[in-house]
């Protein structure tokens, strides 16, 4: 409901910006080192003559129209591929503090079975049991990958 007023009030600008800039009167004159100037303004002690400018060709309002909504439409793509590249940018942020502490968690655990043969370690039951060195070993090499897989 906004969009189309303000389409409204963007045209009306644009045009009247037009329309101002093709009434102004441009002053040329010449100054005693003989070099011609333009201006806005007339001198106050150098006679200037105006000059007369064409008026600006027509504008079709349906072009103009046109142009508004192409803009418009530019202007929310880029918005909209900007918003993406921030969602990507915050997505790799997390990724790469993921994989950050996953590999902290991957030294921390090959360093306990490492450093720690007798570790103890709770089943799924909540019995407490040491591992065998085959499955301790089995763990060291677990651990191993994983600090591979995570630590690049």
């Amino acid at each position: 409901m906004f969009i189309p007023h303000l389409r409204l009030v963007c045209l009306t600008f644009m045009l009247s910006l037009f329309a101002t800039a093709a009434f102004a009167e441009i002053y040329k004159w010449v100054d005693e080192n003989g070099q011609t100037h333009y201006s806005q303004q007339a001198p106050r002690d150098i006679p200037a003559t105006v000059i007369e400018t064409p008026p600006p060709p027509a504008i079709d309002p349906n072009i103009a129209q046109q142009q508004v909504d192409e803009l418009i439409s530019q202007q929310e793509d880029e918005d909209q591929l900007q918003l993406e590249q921030q969602n990507q940018q915050k997505i790799e942020a997390e990724n790469i503090a993921n994989q950050q502490r996953n590999c902290k968690i991957a030294q921390q655990q090959l360093e306990q079975y490492q450093n720690n043969p007798g570790r103890r370690i709770m089943d799924a039951d909540g019995n407490v049991t040491r591992l065998a060195e085959e499955e301790r070993q089995q763990k060291i090499q677990e651990s191993q990958e994983n600090v591979t897989k995570y630590c690049q």
